[in-house]
């Protein structure tokens, strides 16, 4: 009896090297099709070897497989601003990342992370317009997720959020003048996400500048679209309206010309609205700064 369970450990001792060195060697495997440049079958089979639950916790098959599935989306896929296999490298890196704490492999993870990560904030760029901006704030979110894996520093993250937000808002803006009876709800998402720029920095000067001629803009058109043969009633309406929206956009436009009292075009709104509210004489003020500013 004794002699038929030591067999059955050994039989099964044995088993376990075999399945390991066959895992192992579909790692190998791939990794010289990889160094081949054979990226299809590499691509077949670092699948089936993480497919294994032996490599489950293997974070060199993983890093392996986030090098394939970055090049070949590098070849083949680069102008896909939403490719699959691009997600299928930046996961696979992270995986490796998260098992293998090893300085090496942390190093190699990293970088595969930085690289893929790049071509998301570049596609994030290019994509926002008036009709591919969604796919942009979906990079975004993706591209953010990475970032935090490679650079824990909350000041680089405000940054790009203070970028992304400030292209998004313009985005919004043109979105809103194109159509404005359309589109009217992007006015409002124009200016919420001009909020979420100030409540990161109260001291954005471009957001203070483009929320007052937000407002500025908005009480024009008001004015511009009226009918000729309106009533008084719905004409004392409209002077209500641009009236407060002209107030409206003041002191954003103060607190623009407050951090960069050089800048000619706040000076231009300034003279611009005060006119437009009836102040003549804050509107030759600013216009007084803007003709010492031109000498």
């Amino acid at each position: 009896m004794l002699n038929c369970r030591k067999i059955i450990i050994i039989g099964i001792l044995l088993l376990k090297a075999v399945l390991s060195f066959a895992q192992e060697d579909k790692v190998i495997v791939a990794y010289n099709f990889l160094k081949n440049g054979n990226l299809d079958s590499a691509k077949v089979v670092i699948d089936l070897a993480v497919a294994d639950t032996e490599s489950v916790n293997d974070g060199q098959a993983w890093y392996i497989r986030g090098f394939v599935y970055k090049s070949i989306y590098t070849l083949r896929e680069k102008g896909n601003r939403q490719s699959p296999l691009r997600l299928e490298g930046l996961n696979s890196f992270k995986r490796s990342l998260l098992i293998d704490t090893a300085t090496e492999n942390v190093t190699r993870n990293i970088g595969g992370i930085k690289y893929l990560s790049s071509t998301l904030f570049n596609d994030v760029v290019t994509s926002l317009d008036t009709i591919n901006y969604k796919i942009a704030m979906e990079n975004y979110d993706i591209f953010k997720d990475y970032l935090k894996l490679v650079d824990t520093s909350k000041a680089t993250w405000k940054q790009y959020d203070i970028k992304f937000l400030l292209a998004l808002a313009t985005v919004y803006s043109q979105i809103y003048e194109n159509d404005r009876k359309g589109k009217s709800e992007f006015l409002n998402l124009t200016k919420e996400t001009y909020d979420k720029v100030l409540a990161l920095d109260p001291k954005n000067y471009q957001a203070f500048f483009n929320m007052g001629i937000l407002y500025y803009n908005q009480a024009v058109n008001l004015i511009t679209q009226s009918e000729y043969d309106i009533d008084i009633v719905a004409l004392n309406d409209i002077q209500d309206n641009s009236m407060k929206l002209f107030k409206d956009a003041v002191p954003f436009m103060e607190k623009a010309n407050e951090l960069e009292p050089m800048r000619r075009e706040t000076l231009q709104g300034l003279s611009g609205i005060y006119f437009s509210l009836n102040d003549t004489e804050k509107s030759n003020l600013y216009k007084k700064k803007l003709q010492e500013l031109g000498n």
